[in-house]
């Protein structure tokens, strides 16, 4: 395993933490305040990898993300977006709330 997955690995079991202080009991559903927090916690760990001095490649981070928020009702993706202006090719993150 990869460094930055095994970190990943690691920034998973805070996630999880700090998604279980908003949980309700009933783990059959999952509430629309749930998913929203668990997108922000998704959004924080891409924040914090795009805020590095180095930059990464857009599937390393993608994949560092997606093991961040494992188990979290949270789906992260990525599809190549055209700057306009630029003409440069960039693969934002996207990241929706769902049932698990």
């Amino acid at each position: 395993m990869s460094r930055y997955m095994k970190i990943a690995g690691e920034a998973n079991e805070v996630a999880t933490d700090l998604f279980e202080l908003v949980t309700t009991d009933d783990l059959d559903t999952v509430t629309d305040y749930e998913q929203q927090v668990a997108v922000h916690i998704a959004k924080l760990v891409n924040y914090g990898l795009r805020c590095a001095p180095r930059a990464v490649q857009h599937t390393v981070r993608l994949n560092a993300v997606r093991e961040a928020v494992k188990g979290l009702p949270v789906k992260v993706t990525q599809m190549p977006v055209t700057d306009p202006v630029t003409g440069r090719m960039f693969h934002p993150l996207r990241c929706e709330g769902v049932q698990l």
